[in-house]
């Protein structure tokens, strides 16, 4: 789907005094006032976080001095410990963290994960066994703080301490202590840490009380809260950007065996890691039994102190990653077709996507509904039914909080929770029906038609000719890249590309270059998985979006161009009317049952619709622009059907009469034809 380019807004006055103080490019200093930076001193602590930002008081968050006091106690006399945790990268790296920490200081310490049968947070048979084991103090990490009742069940057990970052609900009375900074009257500067980033300032805390150690130099296991930070995909600003600039500084030379294995069986070992690397590389690793297993796997690894265990554990999580990728690919193309059906029944007009099978796992509901997302920008709910109870993991689009829109569906749940983005929850499977219309019909009264459509973050509208090695280094200065702290985007309209090819062992991949409006110099452009927008590129001019990367060769250094998107020209085209609405249909139509156009690309496919007799005598309408509009109406109104992998299509017929104003897409680009 096209995304909507918004240009970041920057003060020139501001921008004017970063470039003179600082001795960077206007540009840079743009990319700065986007990234919130108001003043010089800001400015120089955003681009040193490793001296200039300061970790923060542990002593200050809420119910930080109860704990540690607890914890001192416990490890004093020899009380059993134990760390329970969740079953996600934040949650395994939390009780590594815990764990690992409160065994140097002496404490009798052990961990508990469930699995994803359990449910996420406290469960009371869990809890309970805790109990029989003679389990003195329990201390939650990453989960716990929407556990009121269990915690009820048992407090005259076992002494429990929440530690949690996610949103409170119901005040929790019967612990000895909550720690999380969302808490009311917490007066924690920094609201933005994971849960591990929660247990560091613990750990902080508890080495500044028993041995002195002055928090803001305590950095131990900073490469698994770092870990964790990315994975958890939380802002990278503040104290979250200091730990994962430290982490990434910290993690090849780690000293952690069951780390270092992971990143020897990632393929990393050597190389200069950066968020891309821990967000796509290690995390899916760990996160992997955490789906399909067992989480306590991960954190054996990560508490390993033998190296050749530490390698059997790396690989068997890499097995368990590939398992993971199979299952995933399965579950999107089962609910992408199940979807499709759903859309086809409402003739096209959702506003939620709502899916669910008994075949589903669980632990890979939440990568589907992701797909999903990132496919339709709708926000989607992936269920896996289990007999009388259905598990949901749901993800959002900016406009909607997933968890505040689930608290008005509460009496559904057995057991919810989440984040404005990511959430999950807990309902009885008969519900599921009457739960999809309500769901649905809220989402459509409480947003506006804009909504739905992807925005894209600019923060510039350069032509690539105009970058440089100067520049590309500046922006490598603004890493670590994350949440509230992207990647430095920029954009082009009507670009002619030149000389493109396909590169790579599948050549799938893209090679092009891009000439200067003085034809003296040009860039070399590389687009990843995108070797079939060459037509696109031989024939016509090209909207992109664009970063600016470093390439060395032959010790050699110059910037080249790293494209993200490419779409055709939206100002050398036009959205279709209804005449070419038609005209479209009958020659996507006449083509359907041919194999001549397959494998279908929608470059090379308007080539031959311009040499048609279907073609409108104006140029504009017959556009690749027009083309791809024309078919995403299509898809929305149940009219054109891919396959999974998009490079072939059947053209339905529809059982009842349909309307182009069923389509969200026809209706906001199309307003002035209703």
């Amino acid at each position: 789907m096209r995304k909507k380019w918004l240009l970041y807004e920057e003060d020139k006055k501001i921008v004017e005094s970063l470039v003179d103080t600082l001795d960077i490019s206007s540009l840079t200093a743009k990319v700065l006032c986007h990234r919130g930076i108001s003043n010089i001193e800001e400015a120089e602590v955003f681009l040193d976080p490793e001296n200039r930002q300061k970790f923060h008081d542990p002593f200050t968050m809420k119910g930080m001095p109860e704990a540690v006091d607890r914890i001192i106690k416990a490890i004093n006399g020899k009380e059993k410990i134990v760390i329970y945790g969740d079953y996600d990268v934040d949650g395994i790296t939390s009780s590594a963290i815990m764990v690992r920490t409160l065994r140097k200081l002496g404490a009798v310490v052990n961990f508990y994960i469930p699995s994803r049968e359990e449910g996420y947070g406290f469960n009371v048979p869990a809890l309970q066994n805790i109990v029989d084991e003679g389990v003195n103090l329990l201390i939650s990490v990453d989960c716990g703080i929407s556990n009121v009742k269990e915690i009820e069940e048992v407090k005259d057990q076992i002494d429990v301490i929440v530690t949690d970052h996610h949103l409170p609900s119901d005040p929790i009375n019967n612990a000895i202590s909550v720690i999380d900074p969302h808490q009311e009257d917490c007066t924690y500067p920094d609201k933005n840490l994971c849960g591990a980033g929660v247990a560091f300032k613990i750990c902080q805390a508890l080495n500044a009380k028993i041995k002195g150690i002055d928090f803001h130099t305590y950095v131990d296991d900073i490469d698994l809260v770092a870990l964790a930070t990315v994975a958890d995909i939380v802002p990278l600003v503040g104290e979250n950007r200091k730990i994962v600039y430290l982490g990434l500084k910290h993690m090849p030379k780690t000293s952690n065996i069951g780390l270092r294995a992971l990143i020897e069986t990632a393929g990393l070992s050597g190389k200069t890691l950066n968020t891309n690397h821990l967000g796509y590389k290690l995390a899916p690793r760990l996160n992997a039994v955490g789906r399909l297993t067992y989480a306590s796997e991960g954190v054996k690894l990560l508490l390993s102190e033998n190296q050749e265990e530490a390698k059997t554990i790396a690989q068997k999580l890499d097995e368990e990653n590939n398992i993971r990728k199979d299952k995933e690919t399965r579950m999107v193309d089962e609910a992408n077709e199940k979807y499709k059906e759903l859309r086809k029944e409402r003739g096209g007009d959702m506003s939620s996507i709502i899916v669910a099978s008994d075949k589903w796992h669980p632990g890979v509901i939440g990568l589907a509904a992701a797909r999903l997302l990132e496919k339709y920008y709708l926000p989607t709910i992936v269920l896996s039914i289990q007999g009388e109870y259905a598990r949901a993991s749901c993800r959002s689009i900016d406009a909607l909080h997933m968890k505040h829109t689930l608290d008005h569906f509460k009496d559904y749940f057995t057991q919810y929770g989440g984040h404005s983005k990511a959430a999950g929850f807990t309902m009885m499977t008969k519900d599921l029906e009457k739960f999809r219309d309500e769901f649905d019909s809220y989402v459509k009264q409480n947003l506006k038609e804009e909504d739905f459509i992807p925005v894209q973050k600019v923060d510039a509208l350069i032509h690539p000719t105009e970058l440089n090695v100067k520049l590309a280094k500046e922006m490598d200065k603004i890493a670590p890249f994350g949440v509230d702290n992207p990647q430095p985007v920029f954009a082009c309209k009507n670009v002619k590309g030149v000389y493109p090819k396909a590169m790579g062992q599948e050549q799938n991949h893209l090679s092009f270059f891009i000439k200067s409006d003085d034809a003296n110099f040009d860039i070399r452009a590389v687009a990843w998985s995108k070797s079939s927008f060459i037509p696109l590129i031989e024939n016509e001019l090209i909207d992109i979006i664009f970063e600016p990367e470093l390439n060395t060769f032959n010790e050699k250094v110059s910037v080249q161009c790293m494209v993200k998107s490419i779409d055709p020209s939206e100002e050398t085209g036009a959205f279709p009317n209804r005449e070419i609405m038609i005209s479209i249909y009958k020659f996507l139509w006449r083509y359907s049952n041919e194999l001549n156009y397959e494998p279908y690309d929608i470059c090379q496919f308007n080539v031959g619709f311009r040499n048609s007799e279907f073609a409108s005598k104006n140029p504009k309408l017959n556009s690749t622009y027009t083309m791809l509009s024309a078919v995403q109406v299509f898809e929305e109104l149940g009219l054109i059907h891919f396959n999974s992998c998009g490079d072939s299509f059947i053209m339905p017929k529809s059982s009842r009469k349909l309307n182009l104003d069923d389509s969200r897409f026809w209706r906001i680009n199309h307003k002035s034809d209703r």
